[in-house]
């Protein structure tokens, strides 16, 4: 279960990589349309990093899940808050990944 949510978010955050990267030049005209001919380009740069902190957020949250590295809590909880914060997939994903991390697991997984 751990490693099918972690590859999970990896290959969502990687598939949201490429898709974002396809519609890169279109999304970039409609900055410019939407704010103006001469001030869209400081608009599209500051949506285009806080799009890559989001996927990066995701990849890596799923790194660690992956792996079943234990992070501190705070790093943690940053990286569910920005994963979640990237969509509807986003908050299913970091609700597998909190449950992962907090559901009490059973005798059986404990002792193996």
């Amino acid at each position: 279960m751990q490693k099918g949510v972690g590859v999970a978010l990896i290959a969502s955050g990687i598939l949201l990589l490429i898709l974002k990267l396809s519609d890169l030049p279109e999304a970039r005209e409609s900055w410019e349309a939407w704010a103006s001919p001469k001030s869209g380009a400081p608009w599209f740069v500051g949506a285009l990093a806080v799009e890559a902190v989001l996927l990066a957020s995701r990849i890596a949250l799923g790194y660690f899940v992956y792996l079943g590295r234990a992070i501190r809590p705070w790093a943690f909880f940053l990286l569910v808050l920005l994963t979640a914060a990237n969509g509807l997939s986003g908050i299913a994903l970091a609700i597998a990944a909190l449950a992962l991390q907090y559901w009490p697991r059973s005798a059986h997984e404990a002792e193996t």
